[in-house]
């Protein structure tokens, strides 16, 4: 009995042992992997996407499904409509080609710029400017091919944020006017502080209607908690070397001329904010619209910080009709990042060894023959 007791607690340890060691090593493929996966995430792909061929390829789609649900029709006269539709295809591209080539030459003889390339890019802005990296690859792209015979149109929505972030956001598009690529600007929702920075950079500022636009002004929020420390009798020292290293700080006593050499600095940044729209839109009366406030789209155009009223939809549908060669959109493309806890979770989730169990079940009742 004594012997069997030992050999069970023998097997247990062995067992615990070879359980601890497979775990062991299963953690490390993850660590692998999930490296893996993060290294994969730092490659940056480049995406191009055919805007006309899309656009056209919906337009037969939309075609076929009405023709194909026309209750009106029986099925002899439905097979042959579709059989005479796929028989004229090279007939219909070829007359599309003309009709493209003649809408092209009356707007030019309206004056209408027609580009010969058009390129597209989104900007989703954040208060940390963080779509700045991505907007400088894609710009960097399109600069390598676009001429000033064509036009770039950046979709824009952003509240505004970090000076700095915004400041070189602005500045990536200035490449884009510097090379006298037709710039415009598509709002559709917002493009407030920052964002106007970055708008009031085209050659045309589109919004809609009751797109927020303007906020030309400067804010910052530091709360101060030096009361509180002193209440709980609780002393703050900061060491700098540099008369104004620090203006404003949170922990200590903030004193008259902290805050005004703080105030000082803002009006500063502003006045590079108003430098900056005046150059571009020499038109507007900067003291006027320059007070941090903002307008809805058709209030904007009457003050002239935007040019037309309409979608980037409509905008967008409309440039692509009078496109001389092609219409791309330009976009970032990247593998989702999984990290070493989200495979571990994964792994030892309940759901995962259920749908395992349920596979193993599955393929043993599939593989076991009948008796």
């Amino acid at each position: 009995m004594e012997f069997l007791f030992e050999f069970g607690l023998f097997a247990g340890k062995f067992v615990f042992g070879a359980v601890c060691i497979a775990v062991a090593f299963i953690c490390v493929l993850l660590s692998l992997k999930a490296a893996k996966g993060e290294m994969e995430e730092k490659k940056e792909k480049l995406k191009f996407t055919n805007l006309l061929e899309e656009s056209t390829e919906r337009k037969e789609k939309i075609e076929d499904a009405v023709l194909r649900f026309d209750l009106n029709k029986d099925e002899k006269t439905l097979k042959k409509e579709l059989k005479q539709k796929l028989k004229n295809k090279k007939k219909s591209d070829d007359e599309l080609k003309k009709e493209r080539s003649e809408r092209i030459e009356k707007a030019k003889a309206e004056g209408r710029f027609c580009p010969k390339r058009l390129f597209v890019l989104d900007f989703e802005g954040d208060t940390h400017a963080s779509a700045s990296h991505d907007l400088r690859l894609k710009v960097n792209a399109l600069l390598d091919v676009a001429t000033a015979d064509d036009e770039v149109i950046v979709n824009l929505d952003s509240p505004g944020g970090v000076v700095n972030g915004y400041g070189f956001c602005s500045s990536i598009l200035e490449r884009i006017r510097a090379r006298g690529i037709h710039l415009t600007v598509c709002v559709d929702n917002v493009a407030a502080s920052g964002g106007y920075l970055m708008s009031c950079v085209a050659d045309k500022i589109v919004a809609a209607p009751f797109a927020y636009v303007g906020s030309i002004g400067v804010v910052a929020n530091i709360p101060n908690f030096n009361k509180v420390l002193k209440k709980h009798d609780v002393d703050y020292e900061q060491v700098t070397a540099g008369k104004y290293k620090r203006t404003l700080t949170m922990f200590g006593e903030n004193t008259p001329e902290g805050r005004e050499k703080f105030k000082s600095e803002l009006e500063a940044i502003h006045t590079r904010f108003k430098e900056v729209v005046s150059k571009y839109r020499p038109n507007l009366n900067i003291e006027e619209i320059a007070t941090g406030e903002f307008w809805l789209g058709r209030d904007a155009l009457e003050r002239g910080l935007v040019d037309e009223l309409n979608t980037f939809d409509a905008y967008l549908q409309n440039c692509l009709e009078i496109t001389q060669d092609c219409a791309i959109k330009v976009s970032i493309e990247r593998k989702e990042k999984k990290s070493l806890k989200d495979l571990l979770g994964k792994f030892f989730s309940a759901k995962t060894w259920t749908r395992a169990v349920k596979e193993e079940v599955a393929e043993s009742v599939n593989t076991t023959p009948y008796r």
